[in-house]
């Protein structure tokens, strides 16, 4: 384990990143039962802003005020629309926290000259007018840098110090689509650190299934804070999923996220029902089979007592459930020894096999929990309980 870290500022952006997929469409009622149960976390604050219009997210923040909830919520604004101005304003005026201003930074974004319609050499001067014109409306202020990790390092220290001298608070480091690797984001993320006091947030896509990796490195590097998403949602191949990184910086990293672990479990859930993708069952940290066992060697090791030997945290930190599933080409015998002892039973070789052939059936399809196999183990040779 790590040495003890700072705490760090979890940002979940599952009503924004989460929801940009095909057929995921949810209500106000459904997006304010995911903020109330971020909320009961202790989560500290969410993006709701959709990247294609202010208005569009106002409704939410309306609900989240009238609530009387307390986490704070961010949104984006894109500097190159020509509406920029009109939404900084309706963003003042509406119950939104914070808002964030977009700019491409990197050359193969910046050379789409017909669409962004900015100049490399002209980007300072748009950062600082258009944080300078927000700060007029809303005191905290920040810049997102799309496609940062393409973008060339001494340039991207550069607009940060533009940013800050313009008055913005925050500067969100975004790898685009997901091709930085852990040592890329320390150098960038060290960078933008040492030259600047701006808080600093990671945004990491997962297109190499590298964004939990990207996201730790990011913290070691400096970064106040990081951008995560319920069971990794998000375009493409998603974003770093918020149970990945919470338990990885909290059990590895000994860092404090504030975040109520025994929750996760539950909101996976919850956001798994109510956008209607489903997990892979061997997901990391909530799927479904992440905490069964099968292979004898684990079942005996965890089933005596012994959880460390196959597990890196027991599953009720989370709110999950054990399982057991004996469904491997083997010997079960010693597998199944920690139950008989649990029960104070002594069995005879036939006993054993029948009892085994039985956790076989019903074990096939999810597993079972320990008391589901002890339950079996005293229905098939009618058990009583010692007086």
């Amino acid at each position: 384990m790590a040495n003890p870290m700072k705490s760090v500022i979890i940002r979940d952006s599952t009503l924004r990143e989460g929801i940009e997929l095909p057929n995921v469409h949810l209500s106000l009622r459904e997006k304010m039962e995911i903020v109330r149960f971020l909320e009961s976390m202790n989560v500290p604050e969410i993006e709701i802003g959709m990247p294609y219009g202010i208005k569009d997210c106002l409704s939410l923040a309306r609900a989240i005020k009238s609530k009387r909830l307390k986490i704070r919520t961010s949104a984006l604004i894109l500097s190159y629309r020509l509406t920029w101005k009109e939404e900084v304003k309706i963003a003042a005026e509406s119950d939104i926290h914070r808002i964030e201003i977009l700019f491409p930074a990197s050359d193969i974004l910046l050379n789409l000259k017909n669409y962004y319609k900015i100049r490399k050499k002209d980007l300072g001067a748009l950062i600082r007018e258009r944080i300078t014109y927000a700060k007029r409306y809303l005191s905290e202020v920040g810049v997102g840098f799309v496609d940062a990790t393409r973008t060339e390092l001494d340039f991207l220290i550069l607009l940060t110090q533009e940013a800050q001298e313009a008055g913005a608070d925050r500067v969100i480091i975004y790898d685009s689509i997901g091709i930085a690797t852990p040592p890329k984001m320390k150098k960038i993320v060290s960078a933008v650190r040492q030259n600047n006091s701006l808080q600093i947030i990671a945004h990491c896509h997962n297109d190499f299934g590298l964004a939990t990796a990207n996201s730790l490195a990011s913290i070691e590097a400096g970064a106040n804070g990081v951008d995560v998403v319920v069971n990794g949602l998000g375009d493409r191949g998603g974003n770093a999923p918020f149970e990945e990184v919470v338990l990885a910086l909290e059990i590895l990293y000994a860092a404090k996220t504030g975040i109520k672990l025994e929750e996760i479990t539950e909101l996976s859930r919850l956001v798994e029902e109510r956008t209607g993708i489903r997990k892979a069952l061997v997901k990391p940290i909530v799927g479904e089979f992440t905490f069964l066992h099968s292979p004898v060697m684990h079942i005996r090791n965890v089933a005596s007592g012994n959880y460390r030997g196959f597990e890196p945290f027991k599953p009720e930190l989370i709110g999950a459930e054990r399982k057991y599933a004996f469904t491997l080409p083997v010997d079960y015998q010693e597998a199944v020894e920690p139950f008989f002892r649990k029960l104070g039973l002594k069995l005879k070789k036939e006993q054993k096999i029948s009892i085994i052939k039985i956790l076989r059936k019903e074990s096939k399809n999810r597993g079972l929990t320990e008391k589901q196999v002890l339950a079996v183990i005293k229905r098939t040779i009618a058990w009583k309980p010692r007086r």
